[in-house]
């Protein structure tokens, strides 16, 4: 993860033109109601009867007349005082005039100009895709003497006589050019795409940077992309910033139709029914600072951004195609570039289209994305703004993040509109998200920050998701850099990280020893100074690094000893100093990071008071274990704590829970308890594994730590398979025994044997002593044993870890 924090940018000032709503407020109040704006268009667009077929494969006409279209604005540059000619206006493309309405509401909304902005240093970079309509008409005017012409050359004309064909051709010109704007020098300006940043800027004499940004469907996330980039540059301290979309003409509805794009039914995003998406309309622009600069000035604050990422898909099915890898790798740097890992409760704005194909792609690229933070089930809302106005092409990702913002800004999670059944070929059984039907209280854990992601992906393969979050005042220290005062990386966990009487430990990576040295410096300097790091979950940049190192450390004074040393070590290149630091707690590690395995054990690794001074000590395994009373209490009449920890002083009560214990009804919950709340705390500490592995029993444990299956599900999935077992009995219920030996060479004995003796499971064909201290296992266990499972309390040194 990157630490970047003080590149945060800060949203103080928003105005939209949207379909049912001539403003962001109002956009936002249809959101919380679920207001479905997609209706048929009106023939003051265009006329369906002309350009309408219900036939696919109808040429040239389109089988879908649906959109969310603008039809409540206003336009009034001369009570605003514009310098806007009638003439200039007339000529003027939907796109420019829907940029400069929702600038001026931005500004207002800002407070300017009593809240005054630097012209020189205030920049206008915006969205777009396709221009507007008024390019397509003002050529068909142009084009139109080459139909004239293809008429005149007919034979059935020709053959009219002249003043006949004169007649008609005059008419003809007459009625078409009655219909199609006249082309002007106000024609050109009128309608180019650029101009629509250079009319804004122009209007308020703002003298930053003005341009114009294409990414088609993802045209204003590249927007904001290079917004905040200027922003961050200190190119210049303020900037608008969003997109408009005007491009709703039939030839546009045409083209989309040939792709098989268009719904001719309505807009389902993530739902059953999903059969193309609905074009939409509309303009969002929003002001933007860096977040210091914000603060500093006393601006509201609706939210803060703190990061985007980009990709590209490459090489993939064709160039319009959805690809999953270029998806997944826009959502994974932007949560990376903001230093985040996403929490349960969190919400993404996805990019739902409702498509079949889209719909699909991007939650399974969202799903293995966040699958890598071992979230809960159903724990992340997922909504997409289509479901309300349609697909906003170029304005898309604008009208998404003006959604998200107003979404933190009220801690609301609003509801997806039109969702009825979940499209039966996405499995949201099994992953992280759920989609949000209705409005309600955007609840997270104490002193959680809220997080929102929004996706945007357009033709051509770019993509981009920007991570938004909640505006906490007085996150922001002197130095522009957010203080975290609460974790914000959290694992595989439905708590707050760990509390830790642990001592610390420092894990630090980079691309080379010479640059990691500088790194270490800093910290030993810090250490030096008496300050120690806190408590916090390693960055995964970090773990995965070239050259790696890590200081085990209880203070300041402890940790400042060690990174000498380990300078020391590190400028001398003396690789056997590393292994008498080891022994002290600082390791170095080089190359490709390994991967992380847990492996869960079966019944048999069971014993009183297992993980009781963890659970006094960890809120993380103290609510594991109260989880798991609450679910085994109705299921076997009592706590499952209670069968476990006990007083170590009474020695009969002891001697009752070591035979409870061997009970399958409770032995099976009892160690699954305890390795999911061990799994859990090496989560918290940023133990993520790669993979899971489970023996016998501790199958259900890797299932729950992967994902598959809930703690609860398996307790009681447990519960029941050792009631089963306890149930089953034979007159000989015979005896197992484990063995540490060659397979070749077992074998052989047991042919020598008289009686019925088999190998029942090879466990491993090799196993090793661990090389960790005996003291570090805990109580021991007898090697020896006349019935299974029958270990004395007090008994031979035997490594549970490793068998050894």
């Amino acid at each position: 993860m990157k630490v970047s924090a003080h590149k945060a940018v800060a949203i103080v000032g928003v105005g939209a033109v949207l379909p049912d709503a001539p403003n962001a407020r109002k956009f936002w109040e249809n959101i919380k109601a679920g207001v479905y704006s997609i209706t048929e268009v009106q023939r003051d667009r265009w006329d369906p009867e002309l350009f309408y077929d219900a036939d696919p494969k109808a040429p040239d006409k389109t089988y879908s007349k649906i959109g969310g279209w603008v039809r409540e604005w206003e336009w009034d540059p001369l009570k605003w005082r514009m310098p806007i000619p009638p003439r200039v206006s007339q000529a003027m493309d939907l796109t420019q005039k829907w940029a400069i309405v929702a600038t001026r509401e931005a500004l207002a909304d800002f407070g300017f100009p009593a809240r005054s902005l630097d012209s020189e240093r205030t920049a206008v970079i915006l969205g777009n895709a396709m221009a507007g309509d008024n390019h397509l008409y003002s050529a068909a005017r142009v084009l139109f003497s080459d139909v004239l012409d293809e008429l005149g050359r007919t034979p059935g004309f020709s053959r009219l006589p002249a003043d006949m064909r004169k007649a008609i051709l005059s008419q003809y010109h007459s009625r078409i050019t009655k219909r199609l704007p006249e082309i002007t020098e106000d024609t050109m300006p009128g309608e180019l795409a650029n101009i629509i940043a250079g009319r804004v800027a122009a209007l308020y004499d703002f003298k930053g940077m003005n341009f114009v940004a294409d990414a088609a469907c993802a045209s204003t996330m590249a927007a904001f992309s290079a917004a905040i980039g200027g922003l961050l540059e200190h190119d210049y301290d303020a900037v608008l910033t969003g997109g408009i979309d005007a491009n709703m003409s039939p030839s546009t509805f045409v083209k989309f139709c040939k792709i098989g794009a268009l719904s001719a039914t309505g807009s389902r995003p993530f739902a059953a029914g999903a059969d193309g998406f609905v074009m939409g309309e509309g303009a969002a622009v929003f002001l933007l600072k860096r977040l210091g600069d914000a603060e500093k000035n006393g601006d509201r604050i609706y939210a803060i951004i703190r990061a985007l990422g980009g990709s590209s898909d490459g090489k993939g099915k064709g160039i319009t195609a959805p690809n999953p890898a270029g998806q997944k790798l826009s959502v994974r740097r932007a949560w990376h570039n903001a230093g985040i890992v996403p929490l349960p409760g969190n919400l993404i704005e996805g990019h739902g289209t409702s498509t079949q194909v889209g719909d699909i792609a991007e939650v399974q690229s969202l799903h293995e994305v966040f699958a890598e933070y071992g979230l809960p089930q159903g724990s992340i809302a997922l909504g997409s703004v289509k479901s309300n106005i349609g697909h906003l092409k170029g304005a898309a990702g604008a009208a998404g993040i003006l959604k998200a913002m107003y979404a933190l800004h009220e801690k609301l999670l609003p509801p997806t509109a039109n969702y009825a059944m979940p499209n039966p070929d996405i499995d949201f059984s099994r992953s992280p998200f759920y989609v949000n039907t209705e409005l309600r209280p955007w609840e997270m854990k104490p002193d959680a920050v809220r997080h929102a992601g929004v996706s945007a992906f357009g033709f051509g393969g770019t993509n981009f998701h920007v991570v938004l979050e909640e505006y906490v005042p007085g996150r922001l220290d002197t130095e522009g850099k957010l203080r975290v005062s609460v974790p914000e990386m959290d694992w595989r966990q439905e708590s707050p990280a760990p509390k830790t009487p642990f001592r610390g430990a420092l894990v630090i990576g980079s691309d080379s020893e010479a640059s990691l040295l500088l790194r270490l410096n800093s910290v030993l300097q810090d250490a030096i100074a008496g300050k120690a790091p806190a408590p916090a979950v390693p960055a995964e940049a970090d773990l995965r690094a070239q050259v790696r190192l890590a200081i085990d450390y209880a203070d300041a004074a402890e940790l400042a000893d060690k990174c000498g040393k380990a300078l020391k070590a590190l400028e001398e290149h003396q690789p056997g100093r590393w292994k008498a630091l080891r022994a002290k707690g600082v390791f170095l590690g080089s190359g490709p990071a390994p991967k992380v395995a847990f492996l869960f054990a079966g019944q048999g690794s069971q014993y009183v008071n297992m993980l009781r001074h963890l659970r006094d000590s960890e809120s993380v395994v103290a609510e594991t274990f109260a989880t798991a009373d609450e679910v085994m209490l109705p299921l076997i009449g009592r706590k499952l704590s209670d069968c476990i920890f006990l007083d170590e002083a009474d020695e009969a009560a002891l001697t009752r829970a070591e035979q409870d214990l061997k009970q399958t009804a409770i032995t099976q919950p009892a160690v699954l308890a305890a390795e999911t709340a061990l799994a859990r705390l090496l989560g918290a500490f940023g133990i993520a594994p790669d993979m899971v592995m489970g023996h016998s029993l501790g199958e259900y444990g890797a299932l729950v730590a992967a994902g598959a299956l809930s703690f609860e599900e398996a307790l009681r999935a447990v519960s029941a398979r050792g009631n089963e077992m306890t149930k089953c009995a034979l007159d000989d219920n015979g005896v197992m025994a484990a063995v540490f030996g060659p397979v070749d060479q077992i074998e052989k004995i047991l042919a020598s044997i008289d009686g019925y003796v088999v190998i029942a499971n090879i466990n491993s064909t090799r196993l090793q002593r661990c090389g960790m201290p005996d003291s570090w296992h805990g109580r021991s266990r007898s090697a020896t044993h006349s019935t299974p499972g029958s270990w004395p309390r007090r008994a031979n040194r035997w490594h549970r870890c490793c068998g050894a």
